[in-house]
């Protein structure tokens, strides 16, 4: 089949002269035109290879950016990307990650000089550890399933500032679980003082159950009669007589428990004496600390409200309405 293909593509080209077969006249066009064509081909490449190296383009610049376009680019990236969720960092609750940090030396608003103290006070950190303790001391004023120690036992050796001597004395303190007596303060109208509550210390006490305590202030301004609370009602109204001062101070402590992982109220040994000015009179309540200690503290219903705990002292008593027992002298 191919042979006769080939046969008759070539009698189309040829044509038979005198029985010779000779090229047809197009055939010759169609040489030239090939010829031509590899000509112009040829000389194409020949004159590619002898021609020199075309010059670099120059490469575009660009003015650098400026801040706004870098935010206008964050913040379209970010508005195109999801945002990641990061988990919070969780606050220690293991004492042993935390550092009692000494609160610098203040200055003296009347003379403009640091205050020389002869008792070092100390501070937590990470500050947040305070929230826990904030947590734990409103079950505890306001007798709602306070923290049970989980060790009974007497700490022993720990600071005390309110001595009169120039270094520390040392007191053993108890850690005890109340939940149903405690005393306040109410002014000379009959109505509740809101305490002002100052965290002025922490101490280490070297104990591996109890490691750390807070010496806490409670203020209450222009008391003049204690009024005692046990076992859901008052049980007791007697008067109080400042010296030397406007404001009851009341020093009360509380030991981390560190199985427990909470604050629990610290008793102190009974008797007078053995804790020098647990309760004494002052000219201002706490609240003019809190910036210098670097901790800020709360009044009580502030607490209450921050815990969803209820007062459970009346607003005002009736003062006519009770037979008043012997009169509580507090001196400076």
């Amino acid at each position: 089949m191919l042979k006769g293909i080939w046969r008759e593509f070539y009698e189309y080209l040829t044509y038979d002269d005198y029985g010779r077969r000779r090229p047809r006249p197009a055939v010759y066009g169609l040489l030239a035109a090939v010829g031509v064509a590899l000509g112009l081909g040829a000389g194409t490449a020949l004159f590619a290879c002898q021609a020199p190296p075309a010059a670099p383009q120059p490469v575009p610049t660009f003015a650098p950016p400026t801040a706004t376009a870098i935010v206008a680019r964050i913040a379209t990236a970010t508005a195109s990307a999801p945002p990641t969720p990061t988990p919070a960092p969780l606050c220690p609750d293991d004492p042993r990650l935390w550092q009692l940090v000494e609160v610098k030396p203040y200055l003296d608003p009347r003379t403009g000089q640091p205050v020389q103290r002869l008792k070092p006070i100390y501070r937590i950190e990470p500050a947040c550890v305070y929230e826990g303790f904030w947590r734990d001391l409103a079950h505890i004023l306001f007798l709602t399933d306070p923290p049970k120690p989980t060790v009974e036992k007497w700490v022993e050796n720990v600071p005390w500032y309110w001595s009169l001597d120039p270094g520390f004395i040392y007191r053993p303190f108890k850690p005890v679980w109340n939940t149903s007596m405690d005393f306040t303060f109410y002014n000379r109208e009959g109505a509740l003082i809101d305490e002002v509550l100052t965290i002025y210390a922490a101490v280490q006490t070297g104990d591996p159950d109890y490691p750390v305590l807070i010496h806490l202030y409670r203020d209450s301004p222009g008391a003049a009669y204690v009024v005692q609370w046990e076992d859901g009602r008052i049980t007791r109204v007697r008067p109080a007589s400042l010296e030397g001062g406007t404001v009851l101070r009341r020093v009360h402590s509380f030991l981390y428990d560190a199985r427990g992982r909470r604050w629990v109220y610290a008793d102190i040994i009974p008797g007078i004496g053995g804790y020098p000015r647990g309760m004494h009179a002052t000219t201002a309540d706490g609240s003019a600390l809190w910036e210098i200690l670097g901790v800020r503290g709360l009044k009580r219903s502030e607490l209450a409200k921050a815990f969803g705990m209820r007062e459970f002292f009346p607003e005002r008593i009736n003062l006519k309405g009770w037979v008043m027992g012997k009169t509580i002298h507090i001196g400076p």
